[in-house]
């Protein structure tokens, strides 16, 4: 008789336990809600994306406006040769993530002044911009590229042969040229420089 009490009192016990269950299960089911007609447009972000990113690393290369002068002086054919580099207040941007921070790299454009004086007397002075190379770069790539550098390489048959590169930063992407300035016409001729180790 004990077992059978026993058994009984497990038995409702387990029932009870069973109806606390279907009761706690019952109250976790969604009530329905009413919504109007109205349209929500909604955006879906994965975790691994932020729209808002807690940290903003913004760069300048060079970090302030900078000017920066090179001269030659060509002794034989008492010449002197100047380029001034001059960083302007446009520039181009690269960004990137890394681990949830944005980084804002922005590349400062410059201008390239050449004065070219012989015998003290000013025979060139003439201001460089990356746009007066389009017809050797294209639009699409001047909106991401720099003037990055214009140098003086050498003189031949009086001809002043200069260097000069508009290039992607942060990347190998980059179109270099020669300049060639005839010192009997004054005149310049572009000519693309193709590597021939490539």
């Amino acid at each position: 008789m004990k077992i059978q009490f026993l058994i009984l009192i497990m038995s409702i016990i387990f029932s009870c336990s069973e109806q606390k269950k279907e009761k706690e299960e019952v109250k976790k089911q969604p009530e329905s809600i009413e919504t109007s007609n109205e349209r929500i447009d909604t955006l879906t972000i994965s975790e691994s994306q932020n729209l808002n990113y807690k940290n903003v690393i913004e760069r300048f290369f060079p970090e302030e406006n900078e000017t920066v002068k090179f001269d030659t002086i060509v002794s034989a054919l008492n010449l002197k040769i100047s380029i001034q580099s001059t960083t302007l207040d446009s520039y181009v941007t690269n960004e990137f993530e890394i681990e949830g921070v944005k980084h804002i790299d922005k590349y400062r454009d410059s201008e390239k002044h050449l004065i070219i004086k012989k015998s003290n007397e000013v025979v060139i002075d003439t201001v460089f911009k990356k746009n007066d190379f389009i017809e050797l770069t294209g639009e699409d790539f001047l909106k991401i590229a720099d003037f990055h550098g214009y140098w003086f390489n050498k003189i031949e048959n009086d001809t002043i042969k200069l260097f000069g590169v508009l290039s992607k930063p942060e990347t190998d992407w980059s179109v270099a040229f020669y300049h060639f300035l005839d010192l009997k016409s004054m005149t310049f001729e572009l000519q693309e420089h193709i590597d021939e180790e490539i």
